[in-house]
């Protein structure tokens, strides 16, 4: 690689003018292993090249993680969060749901807003639930909305905060049904804050403290909530809006005219999109299961294939995705703190165990589609 760039390397021999090649891309896996390689390769040009990233010399492929297919028709999709939309986008075309005990309803581009924030909120109640180990609780922790220190602490002596004594009363009417022990709730006389705790079923004691709400974890759960929680009330009843009366037409000709990629006569799509009247509601139970199914109904008659590395892609799919300088997208290294970067490849590359294991420890809430 030294070789290649033709700059050298050394105090004595590198000369960032002698770059042979205007951009240098890393193009890794998307798995733990190309991610890996990448910090490797970025921690070789930070200790013994950084004039190239100051020059602006160095990029990162962005591959797509994403493909769907129907018929002829393919499209790429970039990542988790772009999949979700697009999927939505597709399931929500005259579709309503309905929450709450008034039946709210909940459609077009509001459906759509509520779903990507949904997915959001939804990916950090998986965090804080690494720490609870019991999903309704912690959703239920959501609805306490313990914000604050102040929801920690007693305003009179020996008194539990209202919010907390709320949450015990919850917690012990469903210790029956988890199996698990609530315990009463007990007082930091040090930091003058209250917790209440509970042994679950395996015997292990989870607590719900002042330290437990001001991770980021539960604070970005906490966000996620407050921009959705009128949505939040079950029962969930999706349905799909009346569409205008079907015309004589057939509508597996717009299925079979999309399939093999072509545009669809008017009058099938009409007829097609009337169908869908005749489809019953579905009702579910929980906020989860409601983004599980519209995802799942965005997916239909799609073929969807994630790519884990770039050995999955044909020579063509790579061109087209990640080599193409005409569509593909790139991101570009840049150095602005020099101080927090090296201490950040110190901890990483370097030889201290203890400060790497810290780190792992610190950030492993935040990791996701981890390959074991």
């Amino acid at each position: 690689m030294i070789t290649a760039l033709g700059c050298g390397i050394g105090k004595d021999d590198f000369d960032a003018t002698k770059i042979r090649y205007g951009k240098i891309i890393l193009m890794t896996d998307a798995d733990v292993d190309g991610s890996h390689i990448r910090t490797l390769l970025l921690t070789f040009f930070f200790r013994h090249m950084t004039e190239l990233i100051k020059r602006d010399n160095i990029y990162i492929a962005q591959p797509p993680l994403y493909k769907i297919k129907k018929g002829r028709f393919e499209q790429y999709i970039k990542d988790d969060r772009e999949f979700v939309r697009v999927m939505v986008n597709r399931a929500s075309e005259g579709m309503i749901v309905r929450h709450g005990e008034f039946a709210s309803r909940i459609e077009g581009a509001g459906l759509t807003r509520f779903m990507g924030t949904l997915n959001e909120y939804l990916g950090f109640v998986e965090k804080v639930d690494k720490r609870i180990r019991n999903e309704k609780l912690t959703e239920l922790l959501a609805r306490a909305e313990l914000v604050h220190r102040a929801d920690f602490a007693s305003q009179a002596e020996s008194d539990v905060p209202p919010k907390l004594a709320l949450l015990h009363e919850q917690l012990s009417e469903l210790a029956d049904e988890f199996q698990f022990k609530v315990h009463d709730p007990v007082e930091d006389e040090e930091h003058h804050t209250w917790s209440i705790s509970f042994t679950d079923a395996q015997g292990a004691t989870r607590s719900i403290d002042w330290t437990l709400a001001s991770s980021p974890e539960f604070r970005q759960m906490m966000a996620k909530y407050t921009l959705i929680k009128e949505f939040l009330e079950p029962p969930f009843l999706i349905e799909y809006a009346a569409r205008a009366a079907a015309v004589e037409a057939n509508p597996e000709d717009a299925e079979a005219a999309e399939a093999e990629g072509a545009e669809a006569p008017a009058e099938a799509k009409q007829a097609r999109r009337a169908v869908r009247v005749l489809r019953e509601p579905v009702e579910k139970e929980t906020a989860r299961e409601l983004f599980a199914y519209i995802v799942e109904q965005g997916k239909k008659d799609y073929s969807v294939q994630r790519y884990k590395g770039l050995g999955e892609m044909t020579a063509t799919q790579l061109w087209e995705t990640t080599m193409d300088p005409e569509h593909r997208t790139l991101l570009q290294v840049k150095l602005e703190d020099i101080v927090e970067t090296n201490e950040i490849f110190t901890t990483l590359m370097g030889e201290d165990v203890e400060k790497r294991r810290k780190f792992i420890e610190d950030n492993a809430l935040d990791v996701k589609n981890l390959d074991v």
